[in-house]
């Protein structure tokens, strides 16, 4: 759901949606965030935010949680960086479970289709995130690894 807003300031006749419309599938084709690859010379960073709860829609929160992974990350890339920037869903637990069973949702439907509403949203933003390394915690193929991960821990007697 989007709102306009009038601004007072806005030039008549600009059309901020539809220039964003026209931008985004560049921004897609260039990727400017995407790391990792193994030719790269540039030295090598890492940010990491936190992982957002698929429970809804974003909110103001988000926008100050990940302005700040934002804002560094960027610097250093402009600082000549190779910088990592994941993103993920935190998607395993009960924030997404309780909030579906509220609306009487499938919790599995409801985390998914909030995980793609929220991705769109951060894509919209223009998120530094590197968007080839998106996961969520609660697909099969994340989470087996880190049971054996737990695993090797607990049989080297390192987890309890």
């Amino acid at each position: 759901m989007t709102a306009h807003i009038e601004r007072p300031d806005e030039p008549a006749g600009y059309d901020f949606e539809s220039i964003q419309e026209r931008w985004l599938p560049v921004w897609d084709d260039i990727a400017p965030f995407r790391s990792g690859r193994a030719d790269d010379p540039r030295p090598k960073k890492y940010v990491l935010d936190m992982f957002p709860y698929p429970s809804g829609d974003l909110h103001m929160g988000h926008a100050e949680a990940y302005a700040l992974g934002d804002v560094v990350a960027r610097y250093w890339v402009q600082r000549g960086y190779n910088v990592m920037h994941p993103i993920a869903w935190d998607a395993f637990g009960l924030p997404a479970e309780n909030a579906a069973i509220k609306r009487n949702e499938d919790p599995v439907i409801w985390t998914y289709e909030n995980i793609e509403q929220q991705k769109a949203s951060m894509r919209r933003y223009a998120c530094s995130f590197d968007w080839d390394r998106v996961f969520n915690t609660c697909d099969p193929e994340y989470y087996k690894w880190n049971q054996w991960f737990f695993l090797q821990m607990f049989e080297r007697g390192l987890a309890y």
